[in-house]
């Protein structure tokens, strides 16, 4: 076995609450009521597209390193990592017509492609022996525990209760302030100037007036 990661753009979603998507895995892409959700989702998305990859006997796309991710505003580019038997490559083998076509009708047969067929056989052949249910449901619970860990770390850095999100909201009310005092001082400027009438005038102006 062993471990691939894919970067993920993860942001806010108003109707699912988080999406993540795959930048090297067009149209990948997954949802979550919260984090900690969104990240077992992502993890078994991703897996399940390159098992589609593998099976449609293509070679897995290159992971672009997270420090190359240009994440667009309110996006954060998080890894998704899943373990996996073997990354794929593409090979070139030669068979008799006849031995193909039986291959692809047994393959048919099951359900599979020709190249997982193939790799199937080729694990039998060599004595690998497959995983049992229990292991992947151990090997499901503790992934599922580690990303609700990191899930929640995420949430306490980011989340709608964080430090970070109330300085935030502080900023916006802030400027939000700041704006609504400057309409409110050219709605004012304005009224004067339909209504012919001028601003109070200072000390300046009544020193102006006396010495007339």
């Amino acid at each position: 076995m062993s471990t691939v990661v894919y970067v993920a753009l993860v942001a806010p979603a108003a109707a699912t609450g988080y999406r993540a998507e795959f930048p090297d895995l067009p149209g990948c892409t997954a949802e979550g009521a919260d984090l900690a959700q969104l990240l077992v989702n992502a993890r078994q998305t991703l897996l399940s597209r390159l098992e589609a990859i593998e099976g449609a006997g293509e070679a897995w796309p290159s992971a672009t390193p997270i420090e190359r991710i240009v994440a667009p505003t309110g996006a954060m580019p998080i890894p998704i990592d899943v373990a996996v038997d073997d990354p794929p490559i593409r090979v070139n083998i030669s068979m008799g017509e006849r031995l193909v076509q039986r291959l692809d009708a047994a393959a048919e047969a099951k359900g599979m492609t020709r190249s997982g067929f193939i790799a199937q056989a080729v694990r039998a052949s060599i004595g690998d022996e497959a995983r049992g249910p229990g292991d992947f449901e151990a090997m499901g619970r503790r992934l599922q525990d580690e990303l609700a860990s990191l899930g929640r770390r995420i949430n306490e850095s980011i989340g709608p209760d964080s430090a970070f999100t109330r300085r935030m909201n502080e900023l916006d009310g802030v400027v939000a302030d700041s704006v609504r005092k400057a309409a409110d001082t050219v709605s004012a400027a304005m009224a004067r100037r339909r209504d012919g009438t001028r601003p109070p005038t200072g000390p300046a102006d009544e020193g102006s007036s006396s010495r007339q």
